[in-house]
């Protein structure tokens, strides 16, 4: 299934402050110091400085396809652009393709080569054009239920929990709760700390959970999500629940890929539907 970037929570400013750029599982740095600028026209966004090279890859370091690119110049006074794709395959081969913006036009344009598939890292050379829309495949969702061997109980017997690669623990014995509301579970105790890792060595990109106050009593619930790479870099938000309400909620921070552990600080809230990619 396709996957679009479209770069709406890129760090602001032009420049803005310097750093990888990280959404969907992938990783996006620049040659010119990793400094961004946005919005430029159309909505899009570019890198600080031109010529620029803009070089994509996996968090995790596996492979994807790539789809297409929307580019556009800046202003109209800008005359035709050259952008050249080269992409790295798995298996060492290259294959690298050229596409020019039309002259003194804004206007968004596509370009989709073909064959650019099984990529380790893609470098795309920019002259002066903004970009959007980075449309990909390769990084595979998946969803932890919490309805497969579940510790059953409330509280249940003290157990870490294991499910598609993942290893779930929490911050009161590790001790569980299931039958909530929704079908949702939780920790026996709150506020609590859960914290979910993945094997040894490995990395996943968490992409979305969903919570929900355990009854229409409890008031607005905070929770905490912190991410830790590999580096030791850290990456961090916050969520509320409304108050009064059990209505699912769904919480998809971007930029949380390539994570070592994440760390989510619990209120009285329960919890399913946990999504990655790794």
């Amino acid at each position: 299934m396709a996957n679009t970037i479209t770069f709406q929570d890129i760090p602001s400013g032009c420049p803005s402050a310097p750093g990888p750029y990280r959404s969907g599982g992938l990783v996006f740095t620049n040659s010119v110091g990793n400094a961004w600028c946005s919005p430029f026209i159309n909505g899009f966004v570019g890198t600080y400085g031109s010529p620029s090279q803009l070089f994509v890859s996996r968090d995790d370091g596996g492979v994807f396809d790539f789809g297409s690119l929307q580019v556009c110049n800046p202003n109209t006074a800008i005359p035709p652009q050259t952008t050249t794709f080269t992409g790295t395959r798995a298996d060492g081969t290259s294959v690298s393709a050229q596409f020019s913006t039309p002259n003194a036009s804004t206007a968004p344009q596509t370009f989709a080569p073909a064959g650019f598939d099984d990529l380790t890292s893609l470098v795309v050379s920019l002259g002066f054009v903004a970009f959007d829309n980075f449309v990909f495949e390769g990084v595979a969702a998946k969803t932890v239920t919490f309805n497969q061997d579940f510790p059953p109980g409330c509280p249940s017997i003290a157990t870490a929990y294991t499910s598609q690669g993942l290893t779930f623990t929490n911050s009161v014995g590790n001790k569980w709760c299931s039958g909530f509301i929704n079908g949702f579970v939780g920790t026996f105790g709150s506020p609590s700390t859960m914290t979910v890792k993945p094997a040894a060595g490995h990395k996943f990109d968490f992409r979305s959970l969903q919570m929900c106050n355990p009854n229409p009593a409890i008031t607005a619930q905070a929770i905490e999500f912190t991410g830790t790479r590999p580096d030791g870099s850290t990456i961090s938000a916050v969520f509320s629940t409304p108050p009064n309400n059990t209505s699912p909620q769904t919480f998809a921070p971007a930029g949380f890929g390539g994570l070592a552990s994440l760390t989510i600080v619990l209120g009285f809230v329960a919890f399913d539907n946990f999504v990655f990619a790794d």
